[in-house]
């Protein structure tokens, strides 16, 4: 019988999602101990668990897959994404390029333009963003926070909020969710990071303010991008 959990992310299937880095993977990929690649289908993304890329991640295999193991790739940069695909270490990727208020991300549209050749767009879609302040303590206020982490596109769909404390000191990070890991695992009681609520209470933290977007209708586009001749 197949085992369904519930996380405060989603609910999944046990049995047939498992999260990888990619070192991980790709160790395992050679070592051949991973399943035959008919039976099983691995997807690299920007971030560790919780990033707003491993949302659309999900959202995605949700729709589209049924019954088959999925291996969630972590990735620690966009062009760590793009060279695994080039290189046949994952079959599929997920890439945020366009936000309805920052305009085109900037860098995966460069590397989406210097690999267009071996790369196809398999699927474009939009995800609701909706970016919080969180802070692994209870009891802190706004004006007491003397450091925030993000990712910097981040920054510019919340500059208004921001704008309001000056004093904060501005901290950039791979991803959303590693910031909220880093200030989870941080004994400083100043610090705060801005991502989505749901990975929020996957790292049991606290929810200072909720909606900060500067655009209420915040959306961004994410590409699932395959290999052409693969």
């Amino acid at each position: 019988m197949l085992k369904i959990i519930k996380t405060n992310i989603f609910y999944y299937n046990t049995n047939l999602i498992i999260n990888k880095n990619i070192r991980d993977f790709i160790k395992k990929k050679k070592s051949k101990t991973i399943i035959d690649n008919s039976y099983h289908k691995s997807i690299a993304f920007l971030g560790p668990l919780g990033s707003y890329s491993h949302l659309a991640l999900l959202t995605y295999i949700n729709k589209c897959f049924f019954r088959k193991i999925l291996i969630n790739i972590s990735c620690k940069n966009f062009a760590e994404i793009f060279f695994h695909i080039k290189n046949n270490n994952t079959h599929l990727a997920i890439v945020p390029i366009y936000n309805n208020y920052t305009g085109l991300i900037k860098e995966v549209s460069i590397l989406l333009e210097k690999n267009n050749s071996f790369l196809y767009i398999k699927k474009n879609f939009k995800l609701p963003i909706k970016h919080c302040l969180v802070t692994s303590k209870t009891s802190l206020s706004l004006n007491k926070i003397e450091r925030i982490f993000s990712h910097p596109e981040i920054f510019k769909q919340c500059s208004f909020f921001i704008k309001k404390f000056p004093h904060w000191e501005i901290k950039y990070c791979s991803s959303s969710s590693y910031a909220m890991n880093l200030i989870k695992k941080n004994s400083s009681e100043k610090l705060a990071a801005i991502g989505n609520k749901i990975t929020a209470n996957f790292y049991n933290l606290y929810i200072l303010k909720n909606e900060i977007s500067n655009f209420k209708d915040n959306t961004t586009n994410f590409l699932v991008l395959k290999k052409k001749f693969n």
